[in-house]
């Protein structure tokens, strides 16, 4: 027997607002892979995953996103946006239509912002960013551009008692492309080191770093944390992470220690890196492991 809860359609999308992960921290083209055994090399993509745009305000210009269905079916898609603020792990928290002072989406224009592609097509959409000559076109501003697969909505059989109620669900797949502005005006060097620390948690020894932008731009930067044992002088570089912070935001990063460690006194460097030599910042912490 069908399960009878309630008469209501759910599309359950294999991509939510929240899997978005990372404001990327970057990932060079995105593919959703189509589940069908039979053409498991082939699925639908988008590409580039990002945009990062330094346009003055008063003019406007026109990219464009690549979309490819390499699978053997149709698929109907919808172009819609989602205006962001970045948690302290680095992924984007949905805002409400023109709730964000930051949002770039109503400065925006996709064409067509609804499509369809038969098996094996390709289409290109044409993006339109017309800034405007204003004051708050003077700071970064940003968005997800979202492309979302449509499903037709079939109806559900209740059956002749007229108490059920029945649930259906509607898996579905769709992309999201990152767009981050930054007038020419905004100069992104200006990020504080609010904590370095080494601690123990769940019996596991790592470093613990809090990063906040100070200023109005928008920062791609590296940070990464070296180790240096103050009784023989080795040194070990930790994990390299790139990441992208937002201005007014913190982010916060863990950086485990190795297992191996041997027991010992330490002194940890952490850098941040604006991916211009003339701007590093560093904090430094020393540390006993028994």
């Amino acid at each position: 027997m069908k399960p009878h809860y309630n008469i209501l359609f759910i599309i359950l999308l294999l991509f939510t607002f929240s899997s978005f992960s990372q404001i990327p921290d970057s990932i060079p083209s995105t593919r959703q892979q189509i589940p069908d055994s039979a053409f498991d090399d082939m699925g639908v993509s988008v590409s580039p995953s990002s945009m990062h745009l330094t346009i003055k305000p008063g003019t406007n210009t026109v990219k464009e996103i690549r979309v490819a269905n390499d699978t053997k079916q149709h698929y109907k898609f919808q172009v819609g946006f989602n205006d962001f603020e970045m948690g302290r792990n680095g992924k984007p928290l949905s805002l409400k239509p023109n709730e964000g002072k930051y949002g770039l989406s109503k400065w925006i224009t996709v064409s067509p912002s609804y499509f369809e592609l038969n098996p094996g097509e390709k289409i290109k959409l044409k993006v339109i960013l017309d800034i405007p000559d204003a004051p708050e076109a003077y700071r970064s501003s940003w968005t997800i551009i979202t492309v979302e697969q449509v499903i037709d909505r079939q109806p559900l059989d209740i059956g002749n008692n007229p108490k059920r109620v029945a649930f259906g669900i509607n898996p579905s797949f769709g992309f999201g492309i990152y767009v981050y502005q930054t007038p020419p005006n905004v100069v992104n060097d200006s990020l504080s080191i609010e904590k370095f620390a080494y601690h123990i948690k769940d019996g596991n020894q790592r470093i613990e770093m809090i990063v906040k932008n100070l200023g109005d731009g928008i920062g791609y930067c590296y940070s990464y944390v070296e180790l240096t044992s103050l009784s023989t002088g080795a040194q070990k570089k930790l994990q390299v992470k790139r990441f992208t912070i937002l201005p007014g935001f913190f982010r916060d990063f863990f950086y485990d220690l190795p297992k191996d460690l041997p027991a010992g006194k330490y002194n940890a460097v952490g850098v941040v890196d604006f991916g211009n030599n003339k701007r590093i910042i560093a904090a430094e912490t020393e540390f006993e492991i028994p």
